[in-house]
This record gives C-alpha cells, sequence and structure tokens, in this order.
C-alpha cells in the first residue's frame, strides 16, 4: 500500500528592480519546483504578472490554488505538464506586446513534443544567459509562428 502524494509546482510573484538609469520596479514570476526558500534560485523566471499567468492557467484547465496572494500551487498527478506550458507562455508573452493575445491560443494547441521542445529551450536560456538569452528563445518563438 502506497500513499502517494499528489506532486506540486510553486509559481511565486515579487517584484524586481530594473534599469541603471530609470530604476522601476516591475512584477515577476518565478517558478519552483518545491516550495520557495530563501536563497534557492527558481528555475525559471519571466516579468509576466500574476493576472496572466492565472488566467492562462484557468484557459488550459490546470489544477491549481492560491496559498497566498503571492503563491500559485499547480498539483495534480502531473503538475509539470501545466508548468510546461506556462513557462512557455510566460517565456514568450514578457516580449510580445500587450495586443498580441493569440499566443494563448498557441500554446494551449501545442502537441506535447513542441511543448517540451520549447520549454527546454527557454530553461536551458535561462540558466546559462538570463533575460537575453530568453529573449533570443522567444524571437525565434514569434519568427516560426508569424506572431
Amino acid at each position: 500500500m502506497s500513499s502517494e502524494t499528489p506532486l506540486e509546482r510553486y509559481i511565486v510573484f515579487g517584484y524586481k528592480t530594473v534599469g541603471k538609469k530609470w530604476r522601476r520596479r516591475i512584477e515577476v514570476s518565478r517558478f519552483y519546483h518545491s516550495g520557495p526558500v530563501r536563497g534557492v534560485k527558481p528555475f525559471f523566471e519571466a516579468r509576466v504578472g500574476k493576472g496572466h499567468i492565472a488566467s492562462f492557467l484557468d484557459s488550459i484547465s490546470a489544477q491549481y490554488k492560491r496559498i497566498s496572494d503571492n503563491i500559485i500551487v499547480v498539483y495534480g498527478s502531473d503538475p509539470d505538464y501545466y508548468i510546461r506550458r506556462a513557462i512557455v507562455y510566460t517565456g514568450i508573452r514578457q516580449y510580445i506586446d500587450p495586443g498580441a493575445y493569440e499566443i494563448r491560443e498557441l500554446v494551449a494547441k501545442m502537441s506535447e513534443i513542441e511543448t517540451v521542445f520549447w520549454y527546454s529551450k527557454l530553461i536551458y536560456a535561462y540558466e546559462n544567459s538570463g533575460y537575453w538569452g530568453v529573449y533570443r528563445v522567444a524571437k525565434s518563438f514569434r519568427t516560426l509562428y508569424r506572431i
């Protein structure tokens, strides 16, 4: 008799100060495999607010709950399915002008192979090159899908 607990992935929202000349605070979303711990770097970070992510998770019928105003927990038997799609969405969404909403439907309709491909490219770019590496991947995505 095994007592399997459902897997959980965390999305934590916060603010980041950017800019050298004009300092400004922007809202960021940080993705964690387990609960957020001080000093532990997230495996992905995007400059997308909680409203965009919550509406995207609703549109793909993900199981999630809000622990607090700044934390969303995606749970279920396979939360990575939804987290991969959320990372592709946020990774691309942060570089597209606010009027381009077809990205939500595009990411929701992607096959699993396409999703894993873009997810792995975005994660690799974030780990190795940071913000500008993710920008290059997003630009390739925009060019390929003509957004």
